[in-house]
């Protein structure tokens, strides 16, 4: 897996994201939990598939006062091939390890954020 295929796949995931952005909340929170909490394996899905949603709704309620109502089955779209698969969230992790913060997920008095700055075109 080569950085820019992970970070075309999460801007293909952020684009799609509709108007509440569950999605790339839920793996800014994944992200999030593996660097500081690392207590998850980004190569296993099932140590974060059901608990990243209680991730996502806990950010989401403070951001805009709401939770995901969709389905488990589309919420977990979010994993699939096309998206945001684990071979990719492994990825994105290396990528903001290797590259000093290229991705950038973090906590703030808001939450958790995500987004990519372009560092010594590492990306």
């Amino acid at each position: 897996m080569d950085n820019k295929t992970a970070k075309d796949q999460l801007d293909t995931v952020i684009k799609k994201a509709r108007v509440h952005f569950y999605k790339p909340i839920q793996i800014a929170e994944i992200l999030y939990r593996d660097r500081v909490e690392k207590d998850i394996d980004l190569d296993n899905l099932e140590t974060y598939r059901t608990p990243s949603r209680k991730w996502r709704d806990i950010i989401s309620l403070r951001f805009i006062g709401r939770i995901s109502t969709s389905s488990a089955r589309y919420q977990d779209d979010l994993f699939n091939a096309n998206a945001t698969p684990p071979a990719i969230l492994s990825q994105l992790e290396k990528i903001n390890r290797d590259s000093g913060g290229a991705l950038v997920s973090s906590n703030t008095p808001f939450g958790t954020s995500i987004s990519f700055e372009v560092k010594e075109n590492k990306l």
